[in-house]
């Protein structure tokens, strides 16, 4: 990793701060715990110095600082750090983070910077949003440990959850253009961005991520039968989280689109397999689920998934109930 790294993804542009990025990030910068960086403190000023401060622990190999922004408008979605590196026979980090859940890239964003072959996200023990987050991104729960701040003088217990990216394999993947690709998709010029990403499979007809490029492509274009091959030749071929959890979702769809329901069940099994606590995964299972006449089971999974996923406090009001009656569903009882 280096200091001038800039990572692309389909909506998002992750790269290192620059001081123009200033009223951006004053407008969406949650540093402080007002929620609301203090302008009397947070100057033009004060943000020069703390670039400067981050390039020079890039340039020292100490820790990475970028800023999460969206591609189409530029605006500052938040920051991902990378402190504690190792380098040699594990490279390893320990990763920050703190973007505004508002927007909808929280999973996005956090997945597409993790290049280390182990990577550790510290999280307190009652944040139970950012828990769900590095789940669903196939983060593994690595216990609890106690964690000293010094400039607090405190120690406090965090629950500590790690990726280890053993399934990623080296590819020979040529530089491809994504950041072309995403701007046709966002133009709805899905046929375009199809036709780049053809070229790129005859380059590179083996690798995980083309593979599931192609596949997005065919679907976007309604192309459901066409899809099919990239999907699997992605998910086999070693594609990595999050793809590898999209790609499940877009293969189990797919089939269920096409009506081979049975194959869309064994996708979704696989996929709940290796991502358990993955709302979307659930959530398609449970449609096909209601195809193989599985009404109850699919209901059931419905509601669960809803409980375990909604902010409504209407609704979690009677979670004691309703998750009661999912398990009861065709039961009744006489007063």
């Amino acid at each position: 990793m280096t200091g001038t790294l800039t990572t692309q993804t389909e909506r998002l542009t992750i790269r290192p701060y620059q001081l123009t990025d200033f009223p951006s990030w004053l407008a969406q910068s949650s540093v402080p715990s007002s929620g609301q960086p203090d302008v009397t403190v947070f100057t033009e000023d004060w943000f020069e110095a703390w670039i400067a401060e981050q390039q020079q622990r890039a340039a020292d190999d100490l820790g990475y600082c970028f800023g999460v922004f969206r591609t189409t408008d530029g605006v500052h979605l938040g920051t991902i750090t990378f402190s504690t590196l190792a380098r040699k026979s594990l490279a390893a980090a320990t990763i920050g983070f703190s973007i505004d859940a508002s927007f909808g890239y929280a999973d996005e964003a956090v997945a597409a910077p993790l290049q280390y072959q182990r990577i550790e996200v510290r999280i307190p023990l009652d944040d139970s949003a950012t828990v769900q987050l590095v789940r669903r991104l196939g983060m593994q729960d690595d216990g609890i440990r106690s964690v000293w701040f010094p400039d607090n003088h405190t120690w406090t217990e965090q629950r500590i959850f790690v990726r280890l990216n053993t399934e990623a394999t080296p590819t020979e993947t040529p530089p491809f253009d994504w950041t072309e690709v995403s701007r046709f998709r966002q133009e709805k010029q899905y046929a375009v961005a199809k036709d780049v990403v053809a070229t790129y499979i005859r380059q590179a007809p083996d690798d995980p991520f083309v593979n599931y490029q192609m596949a997005w492509c065919h679907d976007s274009l309604g192309e459901e039968s066409a899809a099919v091959p990239y999907y699997v030749k992605a998910i086999s071929s070693g594609l990595i989280p999050p793809y590898l959890q999209q790609a499940y979702i877009g293969l189990g769809s797919t089939y269920r689109a096409l009506g081979r329901y049975m194959e869309a069940e064994q996708t979704l099994t696989a996929g709940l397999v290796r991502f358990p606590n993955h709302p979307v995964l659930q959530t398609f299972y449970a449609l096909t689920l209601h195809n193989l006449d599985r009404a109850s089971e699919s209901t059931e999974l419905l509601i669960r998934t809803l409980l375990d996923t909604t902010a409504d406090r209407d609704i979690l009001t009677y979670e004691r109930a309703l998750r009661f009656y999912a398990e009861h569903l065709d039961d009744t009882w006489d007063s």
